[in-house]
């Protein structure tokens, strides 16, 4: 699937405004409204937008150098993928198998710096765990995020 990733600007704010999640989904991540202001604090947060191709808004994430990915490794050069959702109104399309496909390339083309993702899953989120693996990412360990416990995930680019 055509998909188009764009990094969140002012002018993109109404998707943002309009991006449904349900109460679950609070219980896995931050919604992409609260991780707006966290990034307006923090300039190594990127939130990026995801379009399919009738340029509907269905999916988000935050890309987090630095200080986001230290947890997880000493590689100066990862990123670490974090507070991913999908549009509620577009869940089990394959969205979500979509981005993780896409993603590699994306952040080679915007970051070409990057060669390793990190992302953390809920020890109790089975299927994004395994997506992640379905899309080679390999687990390195465990950890608690939050206060939850997550299992870490890493990607080779």
């Amino acid at each position: 699937d055509n998909m188009i990733f764009t990094k969140y600007t002012l002018s993109l704010w109404h998707y943002i405004k309009n991006f449904n999640i349900v109460d679950s989904d609070r219980r896995f991540t931050k919604t992409p409204a609260e991780n707006i202001q966290l990034a307006q604090k923090n300039s190594e947060r990127f939130p990026t937008l995801v379009f399919n191709k009738n340029q509907q808004c269905v999916a988000f994430f935050t890309l987090h150098f630095g200080e986001g990915v230290k947890p997880y490794t000493d590689n100066p050069n990862a990123i670490f993928f974090r507070s991913f959702s999908v549009d509620s109104e577009f869940r089990g399309r394959g969205v979500g198998k979509a981005v993780i496909e896409n993603l590699p390339a994306y952040i080679a083309d915007t970051f070409p710096a990057v060669d390793e993702i990190y992302l953390t899953v809920n020890t109790d989120n089975e299927i994004a765990l395994q997506l992640y693996k379905k899309c080679d990412y390999c687990y390195v360990g465990d950890a608690d995020l939050e206060g939850k416990p997550v299992h870490i995930l890493k990607y080779t680019i």
